[in-house]
């Protein structure tokens, strides 16, 4: 976002050492791991963040922080954890981007007989594992793209220390979206029981899918599809 961006571009261009070698993948794993370096040796500091985002547990600034923006790292790496679980617990309901579909489906749900046709028909022609709808099997979840440059289909293959300073920049935020997972894998097997619409709506093969990516959770040690499972038998 701030390499590539319009309004990144626009920013850090009033940074003279703002890290930008190059567009070429390459040139962006170096500049990221200068970008981190930044970061991770300002400490609490907030003096330069570049005229754009601090990275620092930016979530979690954001579920504490009075502000409209938290785009300065103000308390960064001492958020307030009692305030952001607390807030996060308010929220009444929670989507989450690996699982927008299901996330979908949990909100359709939600809004009964107040959903409007569209939703009611997305509920009963693609909410399930069994049978895939046709039209939901061709149509595709549309993302916010704000630029089409340095993308990368996994971060996962990046240096390990590279990670390791993106893992000391997202301790809270880490800790934060472990509890939002499980909380939202509790929601699911209570959509997918009798109760609800005793169905499989979380699908074996996106599990699968994001099992890797979210691996380096918990110190290493996380699971989805065990998480799911583990949701499914505590609902039973």
């Amino acid at each position: 976002m701030c390499k590539y961006s319009r309004w990144g571009k626009r920013v850090t261009r009033k940074s003279d050492d703002f890290p930008r070698s190059g567009d070429e993948c390459k040139d962006d794993e170096v500049d990221f791991d200068s970008w981190l370096d930044n970061f991770v040796s300002m400490g609490n500091a907030t003096d330069n963040h570049y005229n754009c985002y601090h990275p620092a547990n930016f979530q979690t600034r954001a579920l504490t922080s009075p502000l409209d923006d938290v785009h300065d790292g103000r308390g960064g790496f001492n958020p307030n954890m009692t305030l952001a679980m607390n807030t996060y617990k308010n929220l009444d309901f929670v989507a989450l981007v690996e699982f927008v579909h299901e996330s979908q489906c949990m909100l359709y749900y939600r809004l009964g007989d107040k959903a409007p046709p569209t939703a009611i028909s997305y509920l009963d022609k693609s909410c399930h594992c069994e049978k895939q709808h046709e039209e939901h099997q061709k149509s595709k979840t549309v993302y916010v793209q704000h630029h089409n440059m340095g993308k990368r289909s996994n971060l996962r293959d990046l240096p390990a220390e590279t990670l390791s300073k993106v893992a000391t920049l997202t301790s809270a935020d880490s800790f934060i979206y472990v509890n939002a997972l499980k909380n939202f894998m509790d929601e699911m097997a209570w959509l997918e029981s009798d109760d609800g619409l005793g169905r499989r709506v979380v699908c074996d093969n996106v599990l699968k899918k994001w099992e890797s990516e979210l691996a380096y959770l918990d110190g290493g040690r996380f699971n989805v599809t065990q998480l799911y499972h583990d949701a499914v038998v505590e609902q039973e």
